[in-house]
């Protein structure tokens, strides 16, 4: 019988697939349930499904997450020792892997597209990239071939690119991105308007393409815009013509003279 995935119930079957996975190398006893949640915000239901039936776990490839007792202290070290003063409340680190940094932002004020899991490199902690909403999700992406049943949109989106999957794509790319996460967003876009450029939707390609420029140029400092641009309707342009749509190639091209000349949409 399914189990309701709205429930709690669903996320500890995850939660014991997981554990049963032999590329788990380290599982250890929960804590108390006594035992103080260390922040203000409240615990998520995610890791509050993992906690309660192992206090931190590590994978074969590396992965580690923390024991529940550990994440307040190695946050505060960390921050301390990276003098990292412009990490956003809510974001707290969850873990390590290789030269990764594993954290997790639980987005309490509604602004950072729903928070989730985040990774970052240990020596660029201020730039994070989504990998997946919670760290049930993101343990499936490492373990099973399945992966996460739920993915982030910047995840989706990846996958749908590597399918040549236009609608799924299109799906992902309308859903909110986590903030930074610009270029990712843009090359989704892109990827989306060669997929209709392939299929003869002009119309489609066109908005597709003015979104990974507007994408683009998020990304890039005041004063950088037009030179920008003009790289991003030239990329547009031959992502087009690869496609085989000569004709959107040739639109894309011709807004390189004048790229800033017409709004570009942003939703």
């Amino acid at each position: 019988m399914d189990i309701d995935p709205a429930t709690p119930a669903y996320l500890a079957a995850r939660v014991a697939a997981i554990l049963a996975s032999p590329a788990v190398i380290v599982k250890r006893a929960p804590t108390p349930s006594a035992e103080p949640w260390p922040f203000d915000v409240p615990e998520p239901a995610d890791l509050a499904a993992l906690y309660a039936v192992t206090d931190g776990i590590e994978l074969a490839d590396g992965t580690v997450i923390l024991r529940r007792a550990e994440l307040a202290g190695t946050t505060a070290w960390l921050k301390q020792e990276k003098s990292l003063d412009d990490w956003a409340e809510g974001i707290f680190v969850l873990g390590e892997r290789s030269d990764l940094v594993i954290a997790r932002d639980l987005d309490p004020a509604g602004t950072r597209a729903g928070g989730g899991v985040l990774e970052a490199p240990t020596d660029g902690l201020s730039t994070f990239k989504r990998a997946a909403f919670g760290v049930v999700g993101y343990l499936e992406g490492r373990l099973s071939p399945a992966g996460d049943p739920s993915p982030s949109p910047e995840v989706a989106a990846r996958d749908a690119s590597a399918r040549g999957d236009a609608a799924a794509l299109a799906g992902a790319i309308a859903r909110p991105f986590y903030p930074g996460a610009d270029r990712d967003l843009a090359h989704a876009a892109q990827t989306l308007g060669a997929l209709r450029s392939a299929a003869g939707d002009a119309e489609g390609a066109m908005e597709a393409f003015e979104l990974s420029v507007a994408a683009r140029l998020r990304s890039v400092r005041r004063g950088a815009e037009e030179s920008e641009a003009r790289a991003a309707w030239r990329a547009c342009a031959v992502a087009a013509e690869r496609a085989g749509a000569t004709a959107i190639s040739s639109a894309c091209a011709a807004r390189i003279a004048s790229p800033l000349a017409r709004p570009i949409r942003t939703e």
